[in-house]
C-alpha cells in the first residue's frame, strides 16, 4: 500500500514551504511523488518543488475537491503506474474542502492502493481570527478534517494570543495534535511522527504538542462561488522595488477586490528570478534559478482582473 499524506491549509498559509521541509530533511529517503493542485491557470508550487528533483503532477483550473474529481483519481492512478512511489504528497488548492480531498483518496477504485498517512492542516496564527470569519465554511473544513494542525509564524506572536488561538482551533477539532512550536525549532522528523501517530505523549518537552475528536461536517458550498484568480504567463521584467511597489498597491480593495494571496515567478531587469508570496500585511520575495517563463497569480473575491492586470502588465 502506497502512503497518501494530504498537506492542507489557506492560501498562503505555508503548505509547500513546510512540504520543502518534510522532503529536505526526512523525506528524501523515500521515493516520493507530488500531486500540486493550483486555483488557476498558471502553476507556481508545483515549479519550486520540481527543483527537488521529484515526480511532481500538476493540477490547475480548478481546486481538487470539486469540479475536476475525475482528473484527481486519474492523477492518483497515473502516478501509481507510472512512478510507483512509496509515499505520495497531496498539496490541495488553498481553497479546497480537506474533507472531500478524504473522500477521493478513500474512494473505492483506489482504496485498495493507497493508504491515507499523514492529513495536515497548516494555519497562519497571524491570519487566522480574519479567515475564520471571513471564509468560515472552507477554513473550518480544513481544521476541522486534520489529524494534525500545524501552525505557522508562532515566532511573530506573543504566546497569550497563540494560546487563544489554539484554543479556538481545540474547540473545532477536539482530537487532532496541534504543533505549535516555531518550524525552526523543530525537525521534520518529528513533525512527521506526531502526524503519523507514532508519539503518544500529550506534551513533549522538546516541543508544544497539543492533542485532543476528530468532528467532519458536510460543506455544501462550491469554492468557485465565493474565489475568483486572474494568472498569466508574462515575460516581462521587473525591478525588485517596482516588484514591491505593486504588491503593496494590492491592498487597495477598492480597485482590485478582496485579494488574499498573490504569488509568482519572475525575472528582474537585472536578469536575475524571484519567487514571490504575498497575503495581506506580508509579502516576501527570493532569489531562485532561472524559469521557462515569467507567472503570476493573484486569488481573491470580486477581484477587478482589469486593474490587476493593467498593475502588473502595464
Amino acid at each position: 500500500m502506497i502512503k497518501v499524506d494530504i498537506v492542507s491549509g489557506f492560501l498562503g498559509a505555508g503548505k509547500t514551504t513546510l512540504i520543502k521541509k518534510l522532503i529536505k530533511e526526512a523525506l528524501h529517503k523515500e521515493k516520493i511523488a507530488i500531486i500540486e493542485n493550483e486555483f488557476g491557470e498558471i502553476g507556481i508550487d508545483g515549479s519550486i518543488l520540481k527543483q527537488y528533483n521529484l515526480d511532481v503532477k500538476e493540477i490547475n483550473a480548478g481546486c481538487i475537491c470539486c469540479s475536476i474529481q475525475g482528473d484527481f483519481k486519474k492523477a492518483l492512478i497515473e502516478i501509481i503506474d507510472r512512478y510507483k512511489p512509496e509515499r505520495i504528497v497531496i498539496e490541495p488548492s488553498g481553497v479546497a474542502k480537506l474533507s472531500e480531498v478524504i473522500e477521493v483518496v478513500k474512494a473505492k477504485e483506489l482504496i485498495n492502493m493507497l493508504k491515507l498517512n499523514m492529513v495536515i492542516t497548516v494555519v497562519d496564527v497571524l491570519k487566522y481570527r480574519a479567515y475564520i470569519n471571513n471564509f468560515l465554511e472552507f477554513y473550518k473544513d480544513q481544521v476541522i478534517s486534520a489529524k494534525t494542525i500545524v501552525l505557522s509564524r508562532t515566532q511573530n506572536l506573543d504566546n497569550k494570543k497563540i494560546t487563544d488561538i489554539y484554543e479556538e482551533i481545540r474547540r473545532l477539532n477536539s482530537k487532532g495534535n496541534i504543533i505549535t512550536t516555531p518550524w525552526s525549532s523543530i525537525g521534520s522528523d518529528k513533525i512527521i511522527e506526531i502526524s503519523e501517530g507514532k508519539d503518544e505523549g500529550i506534551v513533549n518537552k522538546k516541543i508544544n504538542i497539543l492533542k485532543g475528536s476528530l468532528a467532519f461536517k458536510s460543506m455544501t458550498h462550491r469554492t468557485s462561488e465565493v474565489f475568483e484568480n486572474w494568472s498569466v504567463e508574462t515575460p516581462k521584467k521587473f525591478t525588485k522595488e517596482a516588484l514591491i511597489d505593486i504588491l503593496y498597491k494590492l491592498k487597495n480593495e477598492k480597485s482590485f477586490g478582496v485579494v488574499l494571496r498573490a504569488k509568482g515567478i519572475v525575472q528582474l531587469k537585472d536578469d536575475n528570478w524571484v519567487q514571490f508570496d504575498y497575503v495581506p500585511d506580508e509579502m516576501g520575495l527570493q532569489t531562485i534559478e532561472a524559469d521557462y517563463s515569467g507567472r503570476l497569480c493573484v486569488i481573491g473575491s470580486r477581484l477587478n482582473r482589469d486593474n490587476i492586470k493593467n498593475l502588473f502588465l502595464s
